[in-house]
């Protein structure tokens, strides 16, 4: 009886060995990537506190140069070297969804995606430049909700905005589930 409970107990551990390419959230990663091409990619609406930039750009900078107010910080204000970027201004989205933007004063963005944001910019433009500016708006804080069963859920702010949920919240820690807002 012990030699049977034995070997069934041994033939029940070697079962349950699996490698790592039959786990369910890596397999047939190709079909993943596939999949995932053809759906249309989520595209965030601008909400309440994001942070925007915004880039006017067109063939003569100097027409441009009222539209993108720079920063001055310590570190770009002491050195005089031709290779540093100047630091853009960042637009705090208000509670009712604004910005105040130079020139054109107050734009409502709220609600808004990236692409239509930039269209608005073009069009307010248009009597101020005599040609298309090409206007580039980009989120600073862009955020992920991390929720269910996972040792830090939470709001993260991530540099990227289009991001991958395991790149983005890998860190050598376990989430179950991924919601970006």
């Amino acid at each position: 009886m012990k030699v049977w409970v034995c070997m069934c107990s041994v033939t029940l551990l070697l079962m349950s060995c699996q490698s790592y390419k039959n786990v369910p959230y890596l397999k047939d990663a190709e079909e993943v990537c596939q999949r995932t091409q053809q759906e249309k990619l989520y595209d965030a609406k601008i909400m309440p506190k994001d942070l925007l930039t915004i880039v006017v750009s067109c063939t003569s900078p100097e027409l441009a140069a009222p539209f993108n107010l720079t920063v001055a910080t310590g570190s770009n204000v002491t050195l005089n070297y031709t290779t540093t970027q100047p630091v853009l201004q960042q637009y705090l989205v208000d509670n009712d969804g604004k910005i105040n933007f130079p020139v054109l004063g107050e734009l409502s963005v709220g609600g808004l995606t990236k692409k239509q944001t930039e269209q608005l910019v073009v069009e307010k433009l248009k009597p101020y430049l005599t040609e298309t500016p090409i206007v580039t708006v980009r989120m600073v804080n862009y955020k992920i909700s991390v929720i269910g069963e996972v040792a830090h859920p939470g709001t993260f702010i991530i540099s990227n905005e289009k991001s991958e949920s395991f790149g983005s919240i890998g860190n050598g820690r376990r989430y179950d589930s991924v919601r970006t807002s």
